[in-house]
């Protein structure tokens, strides 16, 4: 994945004779640290170290020809600094440093206007992290400060394989070119989801390689899973199996850890057969005991259309759980749903996370919904999600219905 990376911009750069044109400005990304000044360009602030959103246009988000390149460009934003950055560092799921810099915020005072937001957003991250008895302290503390109800604690229903699985939206992870060192953000996010909830989606159809490195990692977070009896529902694994198998040759003692991933991946199919015959290969190379099959359930599949449960229900779509790393394909079924509607509203009541990357492919696919007339209402997403909704634009292309605080 690659970005433009937005920075605080440098001061101004002294007056300049009219007759010369200004140079244009290198893109953020690219724009060296603040050694010679730029023209027109803000003064940094001294207030919070925050990512710049604040130049005029809109984010826009953009799948390339080879997959898994998005490119987002800036977007205009009136939020409260500490209001991005919190919203930021969730979604890319730093959960600790996002807890801090609201509490900062809150301690500080000084919001103004964006006092509510801040506290609602701390109040989620609370409620989302699991962390009851520091908001009944601050819900206590909320009260007396601002004289106003805070909000109640909310007992967490733990979710099961639901339509939205269908969409990627639930405990979603997509693996794309190499499977290696540079898959670790992935992989840690996929332990992550194995470690809350009873289904990860996982996607490996547009896998390119795997090397020893990424499928150590893979291999731990499979084992994880299996120990958790989380259930892996797996999109394009014959791929895997089949870069895995080109890498391993019968007789020849090297990469064992491409042959135990293979055999995890046999063992979450539900193939036993190929289980067993490689597990024999293995055991003739390797001159050792064939591993054990272990018994378990089918794996349930990825529907292909959009379930009974969403189509019965008029023009509600939902999504659910967490969305990482999403592609293209993972927000498919929701172009499919909107096609031949003029309405479309789509319900985040469940929708825990989602990072930047599918946020900027999920704003792409609202502008592309909004210039065919489909008219789409976002409702009830969790205060951190709306705020990155806020930060991308998604509200200027859609109608987003804050939850209530």
């Amino acid at each position: 994945m690659a970005f433009s990376l937005f920075g605080k911009k440098p001061p101004p750069e002294p007056a300049k004779p009219a007759a010369r044109k200004k140079a244009p400005e290198a893109p953020a990304a690219a724009r060296p640290a603040a050694s010679k000044p730029v023209a027109d360009a803000k003064p940094q602030s001294e207030e919070l170290e925050s990512l710049d959103f604040t130049a005029p246009g809109a984010f826009e988000a953009h799948e390339e020809d080879h997959p898994g390149h998005v490119e987002i460009s800036e977007s205009a934003s009136s939020l409260h600094p500490v209001v991005e950055e919190a919203a930021i560092l969730f979604a890319n799921g730093q959960d600790e440093a996002a807890l801090a810099t609201l509490e900062a915020a809150a301690d500080a005072g000084g919001l103004a206007a964006a006092a509510d937001q801040v506290w609602a957003m701390l109040f989620d991250l609370y409620q989302l992290l699991g962390k009851r008895e520091v908001f009944d302290k601050r819900a206590l503390e909320y009260s007396m400060k601002y004289e106003k109800s805070p909000p109640t604690w909310v007992e967490p229903v733990r979710q099961s394989l639901g339509p939205a699985l269908t969409t990627g939206g639930t405990a979603f992870v997509a693996f794309s070119g190499l499977l290696g060192e540079a898959s670790d953000k992935q992989i840690k996010q996929l332990e992550k989801i194995i470690a809350g909830n009873p289904v990860a989606r996982v996607e490996f159809g547009k896998l390119q390689g795997v090397d020893t490195l990424g499928a150590e990692m893979l291999l731990k977070a499979m084992r994880g899973a299996r120990k958790r009896k989380c259930e892996l529902v797996m999109s394009g694994p014959d791929k895997l199996a089949e870069l895995l198998k080109g890498k391993i040759e019968v007789g020849r003692r090297e990469d064992e850890t491409l042959w135990m991933l293979l055999l995890e991946l046999y063992q979450h199919m539900a193939q036993q057969d190929p289980f067993e015959e490689w597990a024999v290969n293995y055991a003739i190379t390797f001159e050792v005991s064939p591993p054990s099959w272990e018994n378990r359930p089918p794996q349930k599949k990825p529907a292909t259309a959009v379930p009974a449960e969403v189509a019965a229900d008029a023009d509600t779509f939902p999504l659910a759980g967490e969305m990482y790393s999403a592609g293209s394909d993972a927000f498919r079924q929701l172009v499919d749903f909107a096609t031949g509607r003029e309405q479309v509203l789509i319900d985040c009541s469940d929708l825990k996370r989602m990072d930047f990357v599918s946020a900027g492919l999920f704003l792409n696919t609202l502008t592309n919904l909004q210039i065919t007339g489909c008219s789409v209402t976002i409702h009830n997403p969790n205060q951190l999600i709306y705020a990155l909704f806020g930060v991308l634009g998604i509200n200027q292309v859609a109608h987003v219905e804050r939850r209530k605080f």
